[in-house]
């Protein structure tokens, strides 16, 4: 109820309330629907116990009369009604086609007879008061259902990282094309269309409609599969974004110790640092300072390597979770196969082809693991000759070897090679995968076909073979454990590492993304800027506190206080907790940073409300009127910068190092993250890891 009432307020909660109590009320039996309701089940108990056959009722013996218009009699059937017994052994052929027509007569009058009165009994039932508290309860339930489900696809939603919240948008989307599949499904069998194809196809109205169901349900449990498959594939997978941070970090503190890039690989300093990480440092080192030109601006030797890498992996599960025409197109092939799959007799055999095929998937993405990991290692390869800003990579040396070698060949291009390739020659980047041009944008369909089929192949399992784990002898048991731990594996151990590759060598050298390299330079210098803000905002403060400066007086203000002031008057609101306290909810807090000018992300606003909340659920008047004072000038005059100094230096615990007119870094560090939560190293703003850079 606490929930509820925070998420629609109190009126919703009051409503929503009422229809439950009514509900419930409105279901209490009263002695006249109980007269109802005993004869309404009694009718229907006699009606539904009848057989499908002319005869009576296993309870009260009474012969249901039925009408059956047998039409014009042949002769065979004259004499056969006469005496079936001569009948039947003077022409036994005869009598059994004859029996088979007449009983297949009285069963589809039969069949009549019960919808008719299945239908009169249905009508009477939606009569009762039963009939409609169940319809207001069935609808309670899924407004309360609803709810739920919205409730909880927006808390999913406003916990997601910038990181993974793309994906998760487009795993809703996959969700809500299922929707639209359950309502064409609905629809269609609603008219009745499906009903009749059974009866002509089956002879009973409701086989093809189960089968409708059955395979509706099939698909929404693969699609759903599917979604959680990949969530937890992403969420693996920022083990690996929290590396390449660390590593990031690493390379940045080699950058300023101008140190040259071959000396990870000689200097004996170096030999306990992994070779991944030396790996990520040369990587990092090409990509800022390419052998060859990739772009008319140079990068930054502070860009955010890291978090690239990071928009790369985002935008490549983005594009893994859209299932692609190809894709279906490989389903619908196997569901061809699937054919010749029904027509094996023993389960055990159809539970070592289920096994084959685990077997199958989990080879092809090995297969792919090593290939990437081939071109991986291609594209950071030290041969031993690298000097700062005259690397050239093995791979593009390897590449013009081949032409010079091709130049002498008179050898025309296969068919093939043109249709991987089109008109133009692929690069020395794009000749390391298979198929050339086309190389990425295949093996990407054979990591989402594989991924997509995992699902497929764990919902057949589900279905088709779920309930032999308990029925099934031991053999057959161990078979279903081996064909479900082959998918599993390749999905937990190898998916991840198949995805990191992948992200690697598309992401890197002459396949750099650079709309996603402006991205993340735009965002770095919006970040920089902002941090640089806070930075001087601090220190202003620190420094005014250490001078005994006199707070300045409202009536004093400048004109930038002023109009901040008059924004902050927009989005205030009644505090609550505290009476008479000006005060801003965190849900107007980014509007009014963006109103002044200062664009902040959402991950900022709680370190906002932290630093300026005083302990509420958003931001206070007076800190952030004293905190948007400091952004008002952008210099530390040399008073402030001495007043620091000296205070830092005194506080040093370390009695050989107070007063020894230096401060390091672990110093400035430590005393920053005292004045600010910023730069604290458990602030979710990462302030320190910015400072730190």
């Amino acid at each position: 109820g606490g929930m509820a009432s925070k998420m629609f307020g109190r009126h919703q909660f009051a409503s929503l309330l009422g229809v439950c109590i009514a509900a419930y009320l409105l279901y209490a039996d009263s002695p006249t629907m109980r007269h109802v309701d005993e004869k309404l089940m009694l009718s229907e108990q006699r009606l539904l116990g009848s057989k499908l056959t002319n005869g009576a009722t296993p309870k009260d013996n009474v012969s249901m009369h039925l009408n059956v218009d047998y039409g014009n009699l042949s002769p065979e059937e004259e004499e056969y009604l006469k005496d079936k017994v001569k009948f039947s052994e003077e022409h036994p052929e005869e009598a059994v086609r004859i029996h088979l027509k007449r009983k297949a007569m009285r069963q589809a009058a039969l069949r009549k007879e019960y919808e008719e009165k299945k239908a009169e009994l249905l009508e009477r039932l939606s009569e009762t008061n039963r009939a409609r508290n169940v319809v207001i309860a069935i609808l309670t339930i899924i407004v309360l259902v609803t709810v739920l489900i919205d409730f909880s696809a927006h808390k999913i939603h406003s916990m997601s990282s910038h990181f993974s919240k793309p994906v998760i948008e487009t795993l809703f989307k996959e969700l809500t094309v299922l929707g639209c599949i359950a309502l064409l499904v609905f629809m269609s069998v609603k008219t009745g269309l499906p009903q009749q194809i059974s009866t002509a196809i089956f002879g009973t109205p409701s086989e093809l409609v189960e089968m409708f169901d059955m395979a509706h349900i099939l698909l929404f449990l693969i699609v759903v599969l599917f979604v959680t498959l990949v969530g937890c594939t992403l969420w693996r997978f920022k083990r690996y974004c929290d590396e390449w941070e660390k590593f990031e970090l690493f390379a940045i503190q080699n950058v300023k110790t101008e140190k040259n890039i071959s000396e990870l690989f000689t200097s004996t300093e170096y030999e306990g640092i992994s070779r991944e990480v030396k790996c990520y440092c040369v990587m990092r080192h090409s990509f800022l300072n390419p052998s060859i030109r990739i772009s008319h601006k140079a990068l930054d030797s502070s860009f955010r390597f890291s978090q690239y890498l990071k928009e790369c992996t985002t935008e490549t599960f983005n594009e893994m979770v859209q299932v692609e025409p190809e894709t279906w197109g490989i389903i619908l092939l196997l569901i061809v196969l699937a054919r010749f799959f029904m027509m094996i007799p023993h389960e055990d055999v159809k539970i070592a082809v289920f096994l084959f095929l685990g077997i199958i998937l989990l080879g092809i993405m090995i297969v792919m693991r090593n290939k990437l990991l081939d071109i991986y290692m291609m594209l950071v390869r030290y041969d031993g000759h690298i000097s700062e800003g005259t690397m050239v990579p093995f791979y593009i040396s390897r590449a013009r070897e081949d032409d010079r070698q091709s130049a002498l060949s008179t050898e025309e291009k296969s068919w093939f090679y043109k249709l991987c390739n089109g008109t133009r020659n692929p690069n020395p980047h794009e000749r390391l995968f298979w198929f050339g041009i086309s190389g990425p944008h295949v093996m990407m369909h054979a990591i989402r076909t594989c991924s997509f089929l995992a699902s497929v192949y764990f919902s057949l399992l589900v279905f088709r073979f779920g309930a032999d784990l308990v029925t099934r002898a031991a053999h057959t048991v161990t078979l279903l454990i081996m064909a479900i731990l082959c998918p599993s594996i390749m999905m937990y151990y190898y998916l991840p590492q198949v995805m990191k590759l992948y992200v690697l060598v598309t992401s890197i050298e002459m396949m750099r993304r650079r709309k996603t390299v402006h991205a993340v330079e735009v965002e770095v210098k919006a970040r920089r800027k902002f941090f640089v803000t806070r930075l001087l905002h601090t220190l202003r403060g620190y420094a005014r506190r250490i001078l005994k400066l006199e707070k300045l007086s409202r009536d004093a203000e400048t004109a930038h206080l002023s109009e901040i002031k008059d924004v902050f008057e927009m989005f205030e609101r009644e505090c609550r907790e505290r009476s008479g306290t000006r005060y801003i909810p965190r849900s107007d807090v980014q509007a009014f940073f963006h109103q002044i000018g200062m664009a902040i992300e959402d991950h900022e606003v709680d370190d906002l409300i932290l630093e300026l909340g005083d302990g509420l659920n958003g931001i206070l008047f007076e800190q952030t009127v004293d905190y948007l004072g400091g952004f008002s000038s952008e210099y530390l005059t040399d008073q402030m910068i001495d007043a620091i100094f000296v205070d830092i230096d005194r506080e040093n615990k370390n009695p050989h190092k107070k007063f020894d007119n230096e401060i390091t870094e672990d110093e400035f560090c430590t005393k920053l993250s005292q004045l600010n939560p910023f730069f604290d190293v458990s602030s979710p703003a990462n302030g320190a890891e910015e400072l730190l850079d």
